[in-house]
């Protein structure tokens, strides 16, 4: 982004509605700097860029460096949540120890990975908390880095003796859902004989952030049409209520698959979902995580369509996205087999398949490649698998605008604050434009 004094900004319209780069204003610095940054290009100039952003997917893709997994030790949950995208909470299947073992011996065949990045996941992984103990210590002896996983659970279960294993399972992320407030919350996430859940989990979240815990805990407070209104109020609950810990509060887009029976209308449009995120910044100064800037995960790389990444279930079956757990005809193979795929069509149509540069559609498209394709599980279900109705692509395609107005305005927010603590500085639009780009982090506040 530039900002721009009235000079250069005519000459700008000019540029565009004339087509014409030369004239009597013409400022060959400032042209040559929008040369270098991409402002001013010739079309071969957007090919060549294309090219290079579609080299960087696939080599972060196909990368093998890091081997990452999704665990699902059991696909059974205490919960019955409305919305669950899961087919089989009520699989009461635990990993046994021969899975175990086969497990152990698939990480051993990507014998390139020198890091093994986890997530537990289920179901619910701490109703059967003794495999993730058994599972870990095993990880710890393999000749491969082990230092980071992360756990997804409804925080039900997250007693204080499941608290002091934590540090040395070296869990290091923790994820908790809430939905609104506890009326919203407790209508919503359940336990499966219909009892409340709300105030035993935010009892554990208090046990967890007193404790020598040493990682974060995320609370995911998931939103749709009708719980939008209390997020705000449930955020500023929990940020006073742990102030001083290392616990971070987002919003999570719930999403429905339209044949669903909660009821597909009840979700959040893509549009309506920039519009929430916006709103919470002009109204009560939320940035989202990563900020404004439309600048994160261009390479649309996630466990779907990484070469290395693979979710695996109770029964060692493999899958390639977390929202596919449970769905028999999305398994791409099983660990306890010697050669573990089954289906590597399924498995290139989510590498390979989901590419947006080969879709004409978004190749045509101005958010193509900052958008990064959108959700590569939701571009396969609807082009390959016919399902109507689903959206996958990017908020910036519906609200750019109003994302890089939001992200100024935290900018010239913080250059303010830091002009006030450090000093005025020199004049940054002496030459009538200046480049706007994100902080490399918060100087403001890190200077309170």
């Amino acid at each position: 982004m530039f900002e721009l004094d009235e000079k250069h900004y005519r000459w700008l319209e000019k540029i565009r509605d004339d087509k014409v780069l030369l004239n009597e204003n013409h400022d060959v610095e400032f042209s040559k700097l929008l040369i270098e940054k991409g402002i001013l290009s010739s079309k071969e100039d957007e090919k060549q860029k294309l090219i290079e952003k579609r080299y960087q997917r696939n080599a972060t893709c196909f990368q093998t460096d890091e081997l990452g997994l999704a665990i699902c030790p059991t696909l059974a949950c205490n919960f019955r949540c409305k919305y669950c995208f899961e087919q089989s909470q009520s699989d009461s299947l635990v990993m046994n120890d021969e899975t175990i073992d086969k497990l152990i011996e698939f990480i051993n065949k990507h014998d390139k990975a020198r890091k093994l990045s986890v997530n537990w996941y289920g179901g619910e992984p701490t109703l059967v908390f003794e495999v993730i103990i058994k599972l870990s210590e095993r990880f710890l002896d393999l000749d491969i880095t082990y230092d980071n996983a992360a756990l997804v659970t409804n925080g039900y279960l997250l007693d204080r003796e499941k608290i002091d294993k934590l540090n040395d399972l070296r869990i290091t992320n923790i994820q908790i859902t809430l939905d609104g407030d506890v009326e919203t919350h407790d209508n919503r996430r359940t336990l499966r004989n219909g009892g409340n859940t709300f105030d035993k989990i935010l009892e554990n979240v208090d046990a967890l952030m007193t404790s020598k815990y040493k990682g974060s805990c995320d609370i995911r407070v998931n939103i749709d049409k009708y719980n939008s209104h209390e997020y705000q109020s449930i955020r500023n609950e929990l940020i006073e209520r742990f102030k001083g810990t290392k616990l971070y509060v987002y919003p999570g887009h719930v999403n429905i698959r339209r044949d669903h029976s909660y009821g597909h209308n009840c979700a959040l449009s893509i549009a309506e979902w920039g519009d929430f995120i916006i709103k919470l910044y002009h109204e009560h100064g939320l940035v989202p995580k990563g900020g404004f800037f439309p600048s994160s995960n261009t390479n649309n790389s996630c466990i779907a369509n990484n070469y290395y990444g693979y979710v695996i279930g109770p029964n060692g079956e493999l899958y390639k996205c977390w929202e596919d757990v449970g769905k028999e005809e999305m398994v791409i193979g099983n660990i306890h087999s010697n050669d573990p795929i089954k289906k590597p069509e399924l498995l290139a149509l989510y590498s390979v398949g989901t590419d947006p540069f080969d879709d004409k559609n978004c190749h045509d498209c101005h958010m193509l490649p900052i958008c990064g394709g959108g959700c590569v599980n939701k571009r396969l279900r609807k082009h390959y698998m016919n399902e109507n109705g689903v959206e996958f692509c990017s908020p910036y395609k519906e609200k750019l605008v109003g994302y890089l107005e939001a992200f100024y305005d935290t900018y010239r927010s913080r250059e303010i604050c830091n002009n006030i603590l450090n000093g005025p500085k020199t004049n940054v639009m002496a030459k009538g434009y200046r480049l706007i780009e994100p902080y490399e982090n918060n100087e403001c506040k890190q200077k309170k």
